[in-house]
């Protein structure tokens, strides 16, 4: 009896140890994917950033757009480098992990052998049929006799799982010993990858220099170019803020009251829906990045600058279409200098807003769904860019569209 509780006893700490390696494993496999996936996306948002540098570095004439191209494209390699390292790190844990999993193995694997040698040792000395026989035979009463024979058997069913015990262990020790082989090759492979992402981070920023040494010769071109957009956007801003107000007043007069909008039952459906999507509201165009970002922050080049910016900068491909980020109504559309066509739409009590876009593709008064094509954004040839202003606005209040935009 007391071989069979100890046989129980292994047998479930064994399966209990299984259950325990598959799920960390599995643990461990979702976490080099999720690094790997990581790794993927900022090795596509280079490329994404090598097309559009390659049309920008076709004009001669450095330029801001350029140079927020490429502080992208170093921001983009920077992820990448990180998110290698991250790999490599993790890489390592695995790898001290593994080896210690490899030495446990080994200890329990000798201590096996150790017990099974004595094991094969007994059953070689009671091999012999007859022995056992009188084994049985010398008992002194039925209870004791069937108590041996019992024992006997345990002692057999026991030698026979030491022994897949011992069998398991090694195809085990064997397994860890190729994962650690594979892990190793890999961390190789990411530390030369790391190398070569090192390299090309260093041309990049050598070539940043160089474009913010260039623009900073034009100094005074670039604070006039940007006195001028300064202009344009308080313009921008008066007419959205008497836009928005003459809209209250109108919905207000209209619908007797319901808040300061006057939203009917249906409108304000669109606007507690346009709200509930917060952080998952698509894009305004399907390819690009944040090249300038919502609220005050330092100018590009100039020291001691700041800009403004109401909303956000989107950069993307020449020719790129504009779209609505969510169900409503063409409200007003705009011909502004500076700003060449500006499209407002409003959702309920939220306003969306598009400007630079070189042509318009819906009319005032037009019901657009999410996602529809509403224009294409305006290419400037001589800052080699293609840039949609994007505001969002609830009432009079400026909203950051970062915020509210789905994040890849």
């Amino acid at each position: 009896m007391g071989i069979s509780k100890i046989t129980s006893g292994k047998i479930f700490f064994f399966v209990i140890t299984l259950l325990f390696l598959f799920s960390v494993d599995a643990l461990s496999q979702n976490r080099i994917s999720t690094l790997k996936k990581r790794k993927e996306k900022n090795a596509k948002d280079i490329a994404y950033t090598n097309t559009l540098l390659k049309n920008t570095l076709k004009n001669k004439n450095v330029s801001i757009g350029q140079l927020n191209l490429l502080n992208q494209r170093i921001k983009a390699r920077q992820a990448l480098i990180q998110s290698i390292e991250n790999e490599v790190s993790y890489m390592g844990s695995q790898i001290s992990k593994i080896n210690g999993d490899v030495k446990v193995l080994e200890n329990d694997l000798k201590k096996l052998k150790q017990q099974y040698a004595k094991v094969i040792q007994y059953a070689y000395k009671q091999r012999n049929s007859h022995k056992k026989l009188m084994f049985l035979l010398s008992s002194k009463d039925f209870n004791q006799a069937y108590k041996r024979y019992k024992y006997l058997q345990q002692f057999s069913e026991y030698s026979r799982k030491q022994g897949k015990m011992i069998a398991v262990k090694k195809e085990t020790l064997s397994t860890n010993l190729l994962q650690l082989k594979i892990t190793k090759s890999e961390k190789i492979v990411l530390l030369s990858e790391k190398t070569k992402e090192n390299t090309s981070l260093a041309r990049e920023k050598s070539q940043q220099s160089t474009i913010v040494s260039k623009l900073k010769k034009r100094e005074k071109q670039l604070r006039d170019d940007l006195r001028k957009q300064e202009r344009y956007t308080k313009k921008l801003e008066k007419e959205i803020q008497r836009i928005i107000e003459r809209q209250a007043k109108l919905a207000a007069k209209k619908n007797n009251g319901g808040g300061k909008f006057g939203l009917t039952p249906e409108e304000k459906i669109l606007s507690n829906s346009f709200g509930q999507n917060k952080g998952k509201l698509p894009w305004p165009t399907k390819t690009g990045f944040i090249s300038e970002k919502f609220g005050q922050h330092k100018h590009a080049v100039l020291k001691h600058v700041n800009v403004r910016n109401d909303g956000i900068n989107i950069t993307t491909d020449s020719k790129a279409e504009c779209r609505s980020i969510f169900k409503g109504e063409v409200t007003h559309i705009l011909s502004m200098p500076g700003l060449n066509n500006v499209i407002i739409i409003r959702h309920g009590e939220f306003f969306s807003v598009y400007s630079n876009l070189s042509t318009v593709t819906v009319k005032k008064g037009d019901t657009v769904t999410s996602k529809e094509k509403i224009g294409v954004v305006y290419t400037d040839q001589a800052q080699s860019q293609t840039v949609l202003k994007f505001q969002l606005w609830k009432g009079s209040t400026k909203l950051d569209p970062s915020l509210w935009l789905y994040r890849n």
